[in-house]
């Protein structure tokens, strides 16, 4: 049989540049690969905060939702506590956890958006995100520490099938011929039709996309399907995708029960999980609604929302709590910041700290950040602008129109040009031992602004106050 590679003059080679090729044309699958790389380098850089990983996240309104959502799911429900931020979310899940929950959800979203309308796409989206809430009901049973790293691994092994019928949608075609809906020949039926193997072709773009090693591993097939392997191993985690994989298959082609029970039981004994739990795992998945929305149905923030009272009030009591249990400096402020970011719709939050006879910009998140922090520095030393004065002061400040002119005249060079968006905003001094270190600011863009009641004002004060009360129990 002629194969695909063979009509190229180079081969493999030729194939793979034109599969990169069509896939950097989409435009989505680079960004979907630079997802994948900085998850590799925020589990390995020691240095990273829990602030630069929760800004990430916070970078993209729709992503914030739903690892929010996510964190909130019978998945996390034995930790305990309702979970609003996704500093919280970090904090009682770990970084590696909401690196994984957020590349799953951004696995989903950027297939989902890339998906050509045609059955056979739509069929094979279906399956993987079917094989994604497999296994993510299956190791919430088995009460697996950071189980969504084998999310990840179902929604990844299904990514070969995924480019296949998104980019050669003719081969696909012939390939499902040869494989006749059985999920475990399609390997071998792409090399017929291709002259590569799909488990070639996973390993070609998990190289790549740098991938993380465990998830590399699980995009080919197992080697046996016989042998058992300790849960959350990489072997467990390959044959986990596999599993997923093929249940979702199965399902969507409506297997029947008996042929459905059979694999179920015999895949519980490789994965040491009970066949109940497993076949449970599975009708959860089919019955239930999916947990993450292939599009978004959550609408950009557009200024104050109309619960920005009770935000707050929840937000301070969050807080409050987890700094009860001992959360550090550098994870509460993060948790402030969100907290007002979410709570009041702003633009952007962004924490000044005094430094070397300046204050400069430390953590931020929002519009433009943190890309304009390099430009978010003035000095210590006094100046007739709203900045000072309420530095000065230890005054907080609400301005409600930048563009007036009385307010104007006090609005330093540096803020104006850096943040030329700006409508209104809001300033809280941090004081330590009487002296300001630093401030908290945050602003609404033109057009996009609302008051700030007094109560709001007191909620951030007080954010800000137990913020202050972390940095005095490390002096």
């Amino acid at each position: 049989m002629t194969t695909l590679i063979s009509t190229f003059k180079n081969g493999k080679a030729d194939f793979f540049a034109l599969l990169a090729k069509r896939m950097s044309e989409q435009g989505d699958f680079p960004a979907l690969s630079r997802s994948a790389q900085h998850l590799e380098e925020s589990m390995h850089d020691e240095n990273n905060s829990i602030s630069e990983i929760t800004g990430a996240i916070l970078s993209d309104f729709t992503l914030t939702q739903k690892v929010i959502k996510l964190a909130n799911s019978a998945m996390y429900s034995a930790l305990g506590g309702e979970i609003t931020t996704v500093t919280r979310a970090a904090v009682v899940l770990g970084m590696d956890a909401i690196s994984h929950l957020a590349l799953s959800i951004r696995f989903v979203d950027t297939i989902s958006a890339s998906a050509p309308d045609t059955e056979n796409a739509r069929t094979e989206l279906a399956k993987a995100m079917l094989a994604g809430d497999i296994a993510r009901n299956v190791v919430s049973k088995a009460n697996m520490h950071n189980g969504e790293e084998a999310v990840v691994c179902a929604l990844m092994h299904h990514l070969g099938r995924l480019l296949l019928v998104f980019y050669f949608p003719d081969e696909w075609i012939e390939i499902q011929k040869i494989a006749a809906g059985d999920y475990s020949r399609e390997n071998d039926a792409t090399l017929q039709v291709i002259g590569v193997s799909m488990d070639e072709i996973s390993q070609e773009i998990a190289k790549s996309w740098r991938l993380p090693k465990k998830i590399a591993h699980s995009m080919v097939s197992p080697a046996s399907a016989d042998e058992t392997s300790i849960p959350g191993s990489p072997e467990w985690l390959k044959m986990m995708a596999s599993f997923a994989g093929e249940a979702a298959s199965m399902i969507v082609r409506n297997s029947n029960k008996a042929e459905l029970r059979e694999f179920v039981s015999r895949y519980g004994e490789m994965l040491l999980v009970s066949s109940d739990d497993i076949a449970e795992s599975i009708e959860m998945a089919v019955t239930t609604a999916q947990e993450y929305a292939v599009q978004t149905d959550v609408a950009e923030p557009h200024g104050k929302p109309g619960d920005s009272r009770e935000r707050l009030a929840v937000g301070v009591h969050e807080v409050t709590h987890a700094l009860g249990q001992g959360m550090d400096f550098g994870s509460a402020l993060s948790m402030v910041l969100e907290t007002m970011y979410a709570g009041m719709g702003f633009n952007r939050v962004v924490a000044f700290f005094r430094d070397a006879g300046m204050f400069k910009a430390r953590v931020g998140f929002g519009n433009r950040m943190p890309q304009a922090m390099p430009q978010l520095v003035f000095p210590e030393a006094y100046a007739a602008d709203v900045f000072h004065l309420s530095l000065a002061n230890k005054a907080d400040v609400f301005i409600e129109n930048v563009a007036s002119i009385k307010v104007a005249s006090s609005m330093p060079v540096w803020f104006v040009e850096a943040l030329p968006d700006v409508g209104a905003f809001v300033l809280l001094p941090l004081i330590f031992n009487g002296h300001p270190i630093g401030l908290i600011y945050a602003d609404w863009k033109t057009g996009a602004t609302g008051l700030v009641e007094p109560s709001e004002l007191a909620s951030m004060g007080s954010l800000r106050d137990n913020l202050m009360k972390v940095l005095a129990k490390r002096k």
